[in-house]
């Protein structure tokens, strides 16, 4: 009886063992990745890193970087846990990049053939993340046909923005019904990174088109806060084109009135007095220069309870022009436009002149370009 006990003492304690440790297992393999690759690299090592150039926006408290040996043909990688799918490349120096590919957590096995032109990546498809799945699903629906186009047109600038602009859309539209996916995520920041930070309107219009949990992801967040200050800076070097500065919140398009050759942009509010000493210098200047191709638009960020102060005022002033509410400036501050008052005067063509020009010297140039 008392070898029954024991034998059954025995054995559950066995199975209790053995069921920690699968659970501990289970626990290893969900809370890290593992990736072994397959490769035809002549070299002694290769690397794996993210897909984007700027180091700006790596996730400081992981190590992106992998670099390890090749072991006949095979090289292999572990980390610990991703916050989210991750777009690596491969490198094997002398050979180039690989094309790109998305894992997550779990296990991944892959093959690269850098003999190849394109260094194509081939992944078990019992392994693929469900972000590979949807990366694949938007090159074979157009990106990887507009990615060659891109590519064969070298030295002509103008398809090259053509072709990138099909792009970009492809990958907003792509965004637009996949919001939870990362894909559009890591594409916008490679493409925004490889060009250069350059302001890309349609990324900065589309980022609040992501799911509320991969806004909370450093790499948006970071992403975001980039767009802004090359937005600011595109804004601000006379780059933006008259048909891009589009005041939507407003209901109000410069396009729509540029068949005049010069437009005084104007930010303001009822209660500023630097405003309200400068705006008057305009009425004689708009009575004379109105008919000969000069236009003012004035846009105040007045507060709600403002509203009607800023209707009066304008018909008291007599500020006879044309005039826009930002009810409590909440579109204004996205043009980083924080203090007032702020002018700009454009062109026809879009370009801006000057930032904050005096009436004074207003006067001086129109009456030089308006006879």
């Amino acid at each position: 009886m008392n070898n029954k006990i024991i034998y059954i003492l025995n054995t559950t304690l066995l199975f209790l063992v053995l069921s920690t440790i699968l659970s501990c297992s289970s626990k290893i393999e969900t809370n890290e990745f593992e990736i072994i690759i397959k490769t035809d690299a002549k070299t002694d090592s290769l690397s794996m890193y993210p897909s984007f150039v700027s180091k700006k926006f790596l996730d400081t408290t992981y190590t992106f970087l992998f670099k390890g040996a090749i072991k006949n043909g095979l090289v292999n990688f572990k980390g610990k846990k991703l916050s989210h799918p991750i777009m690596f490349d491969l490198l094997v120096d002398g050979e180039g990049f690989s094309e790109k590919f998305f894992i997550d957590n779990g296990n991944t096995e892959l093959t690269v053939n850098f003999l190849d032109k394109d260094k194509k990546v081939i992944i078990n498809p019992k392994m693929k993340s469900n972000a590979q799945k949807e990366y694949e699903s938007l090159k074979i629906n157009g990106l990887d046909s507009i990615e060659s186009l891109y590519k064969k047109a070298i030295g002509d600038v103008e398809e090259r923005r053509r072709f990138s602009a099909i792009r970009d859309t492809l990958i907003v539209d792509f965004l637009n019904d996949n919001p939870d996916s990362y894909v559009p995520l890591w594409l916008m920041t490679n493409y925004y990174s490889r060009f250069g930070l350059k302001y890309n309107k349609l990324y900065d219009k589309s980022l609040n088109s992501f799911s509320e949990e991969i806004k909370n992801t450093k790499l948006f967040k970071k992403l975001s806060i980039s767009i802004d200050e090359t937005k600011q800076k595109y804004f601000l070097n006379n780059e933006m084109p008259l048909k891009d500065f589009d005041l939507e919140f407003i209901n109000f398009k410069l396009s729509n009135i540029n068949d005049n050759k010069y437009i005084l942009l104007d930010f303001w509010y009822t209660n500023c007095k630097p405003c309200l000493e400068e705006m008057p210098k305009y009425i004689p200047l708009y009575d004379r220069y109105k008919d000969k191709g000069f236009e003012i638009v004035s846009i105040s960020v007045d507060k709600t309870n403002k509203i009607q102060n800023w209707k009066t005022l304008i018909k008291e002033k007599g500020f006879n022009w044309t005039h826009y509410l930002d009810e409590n400036g909440t579109e204004t501050k996205k043009l980083n436009i924080n203090r007032f008052p702020t002018t700009f005067l454009i062109r026809s063509d879009g370009k801006i002149i000057e930032r904050d020009i005096k009436s004074e010297k207003l006067e001086t140039f129109l009456n030089s370009k308006l006879k």
